[in-house]
């Protein structure tokens, strides 16, 4: 008698529980049309009276063996050949003989997995069907395949085998149900081997891996050693199951002798121990083992080559720990099906628009990848070309299918010169600047549609990919950037709308890979140091003053050489500790300030105080969970006073009861804060807080363990024996004057007698506080401002120019008002300014001289009220006329008016917008004429605005 008792959990066996006359029972998967698998033992199973006798006849084979105690019984019938014979299948007891009709002998599959799976060859949605499965089915007569469906669809507890299962032969009235990919992997086999297949489908669209995956399967993968437990805690036999089980009656005969105690004294009885979780059930279909146990249990263990996959939607979250569970899946199925060769061949997922991080979809390729590479009993067929970006369901299941069966027909059916794998990446090599690939499953390289090879990233050590160009060169390809002179890394497909560009000669097309090498430190400050400036280098341990005492003894300060408009900021902060390790961070962003001097250590001198978001965040690191990668906004709290919990600026997720990512900054000086974070991960990146402190300040990396994750009030800088911060920038040199001359000059020759003050494309120029002029010689022009011009170049996104100059009598004498009026120059005006002249190549803007105009200039809200009684004004609509109100750091308007023509001269509004501001010359069209709310930015690729002065 062959046992199976591991098959089934000591408390289900009463679902075999059998009538009074206990006659012979035959498992509900052999039936009428089935077929057997040829080439290795096949069990065949039932129920019994308890030792009863049960003989199995097939094709000339009689096998018997003796029901157990438990009424079970197991035989196994000898390898058989293929045979497309309709031959009977009899089993007896003592008190009946049961037949099945019409069996085959030949290959046995399961087709499994999610909806992509589950998508029928025809049905009644138009998008979930294969595109032509109507025809494909009319045309369908297969007597020698046999299809058995699971239905209808549902999930258990522990496993159950009370389910009709119906084996049919392939017909045009009853495939087009049947899944599209296992119809067209089973027509493949047939076709090329002829002879008999039978194909199994279980299937339940949008479900997880972990609920198709046995208990045997979760213990077999350490990493999966937590699921395991939970499993194993629900399942009666187990030896978890037992322990917690102890545990808890344990609990409550201590409890219930402390109840009768209670009672004895007259005392309140204590409450009874809580339920172990460990313990309760599972509750609905997406947890571990449900599925296995009601949709694939049934089929256990009948004898079959192995199973086709199609899965992994509802695991995209998972990235590189799908690898382990793929591992447990077919692990589990070896066990379960008694057959240690069992194979799996899988469909990678297709790309798709998913959403939310583009990376989940290529990290859970890789991990598909992997398990495909690692795992012998595996393969992996790559679609990435027959997707469907705007549908998670693709309609071409033929190719997926004859795809997979190429896996099988070349590794299980001797057809050894079939081309069935996708390239894969052999190894690869960094020449002047570029990377030499070579690929293994490729001989000649083909394009698809005949369009140059695409989707190729290459970054140097900083991280920042930059798209490649790709020489094919025989078997080779030659990938490289111009912006990346020393690559490190490369990604291929690592954004999850990317498809195929790139297929060997059998048309299977190359799958997505990456090469990231760990980062060496050492290797990443020289990288900075060359191809960034370094501004600063601080001994972190070292102590900066506050109060009276300012100064911060950095290592080096490079502040004064940076004459630039900085285009980035990098932070790597590096901590060694008492233990010896080392911990790294580097951040980088676009400058939320335009001055390097208040960059660095924002103590009182510094004059830097930004509570403030930034942009186009990158991180790299070697402290794990710290997310890396391009993180897009963040912010950062930089001041040198005393701070409380409020989250006064409305960081997104901050609390206001904690120390974290939304403090509010006290004006003067005190403890002192240089923080960055990834607000949108609720995480510190950076910290550096109490600067007077010296060892005894707050230092960390990531979130701080305990209740403030911004590690104020930590002191945790006695946990480093050396910590040090590196501060580099990159700069774009600033126009010279005469550049800015000769600009004006070509439209405006009156201009020649004015000096030139400041140059800003208004596109890119205003960050939060801070304006990066192109051109600032605010510092070295002296004396009182007597008149002033403004210069608008706007250049459109056709290519055509537009442009104004507006002069007139100074409204302030102090030159560093007269830029654009972010809230820090203090410029507020809405004022009648003298003697206007207006010059333009815009039809209907009024020029020449006029007596006066007006100006509304500063970096608040405003309404439409005629505050001011500008004469011709309304109070209705945005104009020359409006009222300046809070919040005084707002929107912001920078406009000039020929109040007498009713006529904007230009106007830049919304400050922070970039190419989303408003931006016009002469009155703009609709309702209101000084363009707010236009965002009418986005019309033009340039926005030039010079400014210059007369002085007295």
């Amino acid at each position: 008698m062959h046992e199976f008792k591991w098959l089934l959990p000591a408390c289900a066996c009463a679902m075999f529980a059998f009538a009074a006359e206990a006659k012979v029972e035959l498992a509900p998967v052999f039936t009428d049309n089935a077929v057997l698998q040829r080439g290795m033992e096949v069990p065949v199973w039932g129920k019994a009276a308890p030792g009863e006798e049960v003989t199995v006849k097939f094709a000339d084979q009689s096998v018997s063996a003796k029901a157990g105690k438990d009424g079970k019984w197991m035989v196994k019938l000898a390898p058989m050949k293929e045979s497309s014979e309709n031959r009977t299948l009899e089993v007896s007891g003592k008190e009946n003989k049961l037949s099945v009709a019409n069996v085959l002998v030949g290959e046995v599959w399961l087709c499994s997995g999610q909806s992509n799976m589950e998508l029928p060859l025809w049905g009644g949605n138009p998008r979930f069907r294969h595109y032509d499965g109507d025809k494909v089915a009319a045309q369908s007569n297969f007597p020698l395949i046999r299809i058995a469906q699971m239905r209808p669809y549902g999930w258990s507890t522990l496993p159950r085998t009370d389910f009709k299962i119906t084996w049919q032969p392939v017909r045009p009235d009853n495939i087009a149900p049947f899944t599209a990919a296992g119809f067209f992997f089973g027509r493949e086999l047939f076709q090329k081997l002829n002879i008999p297949i039978g194909l199994i489908s279980s299937h339940w669209g949008g479900t997880r891996i972990e609920p198709w995956t046995p208990p045997e399967g979760f213990n077999s993968v350490p990493e999966l050693a937590g699921i395991a437990r939970d499993v194993n805690a629900k399942l009666p036999g187990t030896a978890d199951y037992k322990k917690i089980n102890e545990a808890t009656q344990k609990a409550y005969a201590e409890w219930m002798e402390k109840c009768k105690a209670a009672l004895a004294k007259g005392e309140v009885t204590p409450p009874p121990p809580a339920y172990p979780n460990e313990l309760k059930a599972y509750t609905n279909h997406q947890q571990p083992t449900v599925l296995y146990n009601r949709m694939i249990y049934p089929f256990v263990p009948y004898a079959m080559r192995g199973a086709i996959w199609y899965q992994g939607e509802a695991n995209l979250g998972d990235g590189a720990l799908y690898t382990q569970k793929m591992q447990a899946l077919l692990n589990g199925w070896k066990k379960v099906f008694l057959n240690p060769d069992f194979k799996l061949y899988f469909a990678q997922l297709a790309p798709f628009t998913y959403g939310g991080d583009k990376t989940r979809l290529p990290q859970i390729w890789e991990a598909q990848q992997k398990f495909a590479e690692s795992e012998k009993d595996a393969g992996m067929a790559v679609i990435n070309d027959v997707g469907n970006l705007k549908d998670i369901h693709p309609s071409d299941k033929k190719t997926v299918g004859e795809r997979l069966a190429l896996l099988a027909l070349k590794r299980d059916y001797g057809m050894s010169n079939l081309k069935a794998d996708s390239p894969t990446l052999k190894s690869h090599r960094i020449e002047n600047g570029k990377f030499i690939l070579d690929f293994n499953a490729v001989e000649q390289w083909t394009t698809k549609n005949n369009k140059p090879a695409a989707n190729f990233e290459v970054a140097a050590v900083d991280g920042v990919f930059y798209p490649a160009s790709v020489e094919i060169r025989g078997t080779s390809l030659v990938v490289g950037s111009d912006k990346v002179k020393a690559p490190k890394s490369l990604r291929y497909m690592w954004d999850q709308t990317d498809e195929a560009t790139l297929a060997n000669e059998a048309g299977l097309p190359l799958g997505a890979f990456r090469i990231e090498p760990p980062v060496v430190l050492d290797e990443l400050v020289s990288y900075f140091k060359e191809s960034s400036k370094l501004v600063y280098e601080y001994n972190l341990l070292s102590g900066s003053g506050f109060g009276d005492r300012t100064k911060v003894n950095y290592l080096a300060d490079n502040s004064a050489g940076i004459k630039g408009n900085l285009t980035e900021i990098t932070y790597l902060a590096v901590l060694t500790g008492n233990d010896g390790k080392v911990k790294w961070v580097a951040v980088s962003m676009n400058p939320f300030v335009n001055d390097a001097k208040k960059i660095g250590v924002p103590v009182k001198s510094a004059n830097a105080m930004f509570q403030t978001r930034i942009q186009n965040m990158r991180m790299l690191s070697n402290v794990p969970g710290i997310k890396t990668g391009i993180i897009g906004e963040g912010n950062i709290e930089f001041w040198p006073g005393n701070y409380g919990t409020n989250n006064s600026a409305r960081i997104p997720g901050a609390n206001n009861s904690t120390y974290d990512f939304g403090d509010q900054p006290n004006q003067g000086v005190g403890y002192g804060s240089m923080q960055i974070h990834n607000y949108r991960a609720r995480q510190t990146v950076f910290a550096y807080n109490k600067f007077d402190a010296g060892r005894n300040c707050d230092l960390g990396i990531g979130n701080a363990p305990g209740r403030n994750p911004d590690w104020t009030f930590s002191g945790s800088a006695r946990n480093y024996k050396e910590a040090k911060l590196y501060v580099f920038v990159k700069e774009r040199p600033r126009m010279k004057a005469d550049a800015v001359m000769a600009l004006v000059n070509a439209k405006v020759p009156a201009a020649a007698a004015m000096k030139p003050l400041y140059c800003c494309d208004l596109r890119t120029g205003v960050k939060g506080e801070n304006v990066s002029y192109e051109f600032d010689d605010s510092a070295a022009l002296t004396g009182k401002v007597r008149k002033v011009g403004y210069f608008l170049q706007l250049t459109g996104n056709d290519g055509k120019e537009s442009w104004v100059f507006a002069s007139m009598d100074a409204f302030s004498p102090d030159a560093k008002k007269l830029g654009v009026p972010v809230y820090s120059t203090g410029a507020i005006f809405q004022t009648i300014v003298k003697n206007l002249e207006v010059a333009s190549n815009v039809p209907g803007v009024k020029t020449g001289k006029f007596e006066d105009g007006n100006i509304e200039f500063w970096a608040a809200n405003y309404a439409q009220p005629n505050e001011k009684a500008i004469p011709g004004a309304s109070n209705d609509v945005f104009d020359f006329g409006d009222r300046r109100q809070d919040p005084a750091n707002g929107y912001g308007s920078m406009q000039v008016h020929n109040y007498r023509e009713k006529q904007t001269v230009f106007a830049f509004n919304q400050f922070r917008g970039g190419t989303r501001a408003d931006c016009g010359i002469g009155n703009a069209p609709g309702k209101n004429t000084d363009w707010t709310f236009s965002g009418s930015m986005k019309n033009y690729s340039k926005a030039l605005l010079c400014v210059l002065v007369e002085l007295e």
